[in-house]
């Protein structure tokens, strides 16, 4: 147990970059802490952390040991998860990151399904539009659209969505077609999202520009529409919510489809936690 505690510590300390951030958030003294990890270094015969500015970073070595610390603990968290199965239902934590152009409806209706069913998993959700969290070991799964990959993280699930256009209720003009939209200011996800990069290379096989454009995240879409009309293109799935159908209508224009990927970092282990959010989450998915 006590190499757990170690192990715990590690990761924390990768995490956050310094001992002492670490050590507030595990409610021991820096002093205390740093003793430990040197201790731990002289029984391994080598660094784990090197001594930078900014605080500490991985060595090599280090790196490489944090692989095996990821294994142990999602092996030791699964007995954890067994035992606690056997006494009082499922357990365990899930934390995701999500893409801005996504992280609404859908998503957030999938984490509430889990939620449900799952009472005894704790949830923490970030947003990220990178891979950075997962490649850091922040997150156990991160959700993006069209990702820009690399040998470091690995789809475990992609599904294609439709890319969709609604108008807001108070909005006064009616576009019968695509070309109407360049007299609106048009509502658009993030610059550098698979969204919106999606979007523009349509825009431009179209040879359609908007001269009014407004870029925001997912979950402020159905309050602009509601509040100030105008037009917004975003990925279907996001209108996964009765706010939706009170705040706009949707347009009968093809904006083409998207890749929405889960991804994982490779050859980690996926906690069953992410297990099970990630069957929820292709269901719902394939249903689309």
């Amino acid at each position: 147990m006590k190499h757990l505690k170690i192990y715990r510590a590690i990761r924390l300390i990768h995490r956050t970059g310094s001992i002492r951030r670490a050590a507030m958030e595990l409610a021991i003294s820096p002093s205390a802490l740093n003793r430990s990890i040197q201790a731990f270094e002289d029984e391994l015969s080598f660094k784990v952390f090197e001594r930078v500015p900014s605080g500490v970073t991985l060595s090599d070595a280090g790196e490489l040991l944090l692989d095996v610390i990821d294994r142990h603990l999602v092996e030791f968290g699964e007995l954890q998860r067994q035992l606690g199965t056997l006494r009082d239902g499922e357990t365990g934590e899930l934390r995701i990151s999500i893409g801005s152009d996504v992280a609404s409806g859908m998503m957030l209706s999938t984490l509430a399904e889990m939620e449900q069913r799952f009472p005894g998993i704790s949830v923490e959700i970030t947003y990220d539009d990178t891979v950075e969290s997962l490649r850091e070991r922040r997150v156990h799964v991160a959700v993006l659209t069209n990702p820009v990959t690399d040998d470091a993280v690995e789809v475990v699930h992609a599904g294609e969505c439709r890319i969709a256009a609604w108008v807001g209720v108070t909005e006064a003009a009616h576009p019968a077609g695509i070309w109407d939209l360049a007299d609106l200011r048009v509502v658009l996800p993030a610059e550098g999202t698979g969204s919106r990069i999606a979007i523009s290379h349509i825009l431009r096989r179209k040879r359609l520009q908007f001269p009014s454009t407004s870029s925001m995240p997912a979950a402020q879409v159905v309050e602009r529409l509601r509040a100030s009309g105008g037009v917004a293109i975003f990925p279907e799935i996001i209108a996964d919510t009765y706010g939706m159908c009170d705040a706009a209508r949707r347009l009968p224009f093809d904006f083409g489809t998207i890749q929405c990927c889960a991804l994982r970092k490779a050859g980690a282990p996926l906690t069953r936690p992410a297990q099970a959010y990630l069957t929820i989450l292709q269901r719902r998915l394939e249903n689309i």
